[in-house]
């Protein structure tokens, strides 16, 4: 069942989010004190989604060094992946160059992708962000997806050539709002965020059915964050950030393997 939600995300979204982020600065963190929602809510309902980490086989991430420019001081920082294809492309180039740094190839070869919940990851950006020398988290989006949210502006008439936070995808009624969906056993009534274009694209065309109006819009993971943080408005217990399909399909192999290995281990009698 379809609904639709007179409020606006994408404004908050493009305003906050395409102007202020960098590469190492947590997407998730700088958020003002005065919360709408608490942090275990906002951990809570960001858990939804997994993310990728490339660990060693102690769960430890990869971390690099970045300088200044005069070289001086350096953070650490550990990328986190939102699309499980680049992380596995970022092992597949790591284990090419085994032949050509021989030195670094038993750490290579423990190299593993470990997922964990962006809420995780959030919680851990904020206990980094009150130490200066902390491990910071660089996200790095899906790059189909960053091509996807800058052509769809582009085709709406917006002069944007770079995106540099994690898109999200949401549909609206053209006027009337955001379309809301039913789901679960108590049909509980969501507005559907999409990390994924094709999977929002998937649902658009259901809703064109009864909304032939409506259509895609982009907006970002900060601009929805400060407005979670900021804002006290009921309707934003609805808001439900949805996992790509090809991250869920892996969490789900994932959680597969780790049973089957249970079953396998388990003593008899």
């Amino acid at each position: 069942m379809l609904g639709v939600v007179m409020r606006s995300l994408v404004y908050w979204g493009m305003k906050l989010g395409l102007l202020g982020t960098t590469l190492i600065t947590s997407i998730l963190i700088d958020i003002a004190p005065l919360l709408a929602l608490s942090e275990s809510e906002v951990v809570k309902k960001l858990n939804n989604t997994p993310c990728f980490l490339i660990t060693n086989s102690n769960g430890l991430p990869l971390t690099r060094r970045l300088s200044d420019k005069d070289g001086k001081s350096s953070l650490s920082y550990t990328q986190v992946f939102m699309s499980i294809r680049e992380a596995q492309s970022f092992i597949s180039k790591l284990q090419q160059q085994k032949k050509q740094a021989p030195k670094i190839a038993a750490m290579i070869n423990e190299l593993r992708i470990t997922t964990v919940g962006l809420g995780d990851i959030h919680k851990k950006s904020r206990e980094s962000a009150k130490h200066p020398n902390g491990l910071k988290f660089a996200f790095q989006p899906g790059q189909e997806e960053i091509k996807g949210a800058l052509a769809l502006l582009k085709q709406q008439g917006r002069k944007i050539d770079k995106f540099i936070s994690v898109p999200l995808f949401m549909i609206s009624a053209e006027g009337k709002g955001y379309i809301s969906i039913k789901r679960g056993p108590n049909q509980d009534e969501i507005i559907p965020l999409y990390f994924s274009k094709k999977d929002a694209q998937n649902l658009l065309k259901q809703v064109k059915k009864k909304y032939p109006k409506a259509k895609l819009e982009v907006g970002d993971i900060d601009g929805v964050l400060n407005v979670l943080y900021k804002r006290n408005d009921s309707w934003l217990s609805q808001v439900f950030l949805v996992p790509s399909s090809d991250s869920l399909q892996f969490f789900s192999q994932m959680q597969k393997t780790k049973d089957s290995n249970h079953k396998l281990l388990k003593p008899k009698g």
